[in-house]
């Protein structure tokens, strides 16, 4: 699992059910599944790609950095 922030208000159909994010929020998420809903997402809107940025890898470096 990982954090991502949402980079738009978005809405996937997954498994025929709807699931919406919002701009902004951060997700615990696992990679495989943001990577595929940015690949998704990608096909549809690619000038709003990708919609989820991870936000977890900044936290490790800036902690590292101290």
């Amino acid at each position: 699992m990982a954090k991502y922030k949402a980079t738009s208000n978005v809405v996937f159909l997954i498994d025929g059910h709807e699931q919406n994010y919002d701009k902004d929020v951060e997700y615990d998420m696992n990679v495989k599944s943001a990577d595929e809903l940015n690949a998704k997402g990608e096909l549809s809107h690619p000038e709003l790609s990708p919609f989820f940025e991870r936000v977890d890898k900044e936290e490790k470096q800036a902690k590292a950095d101290k």
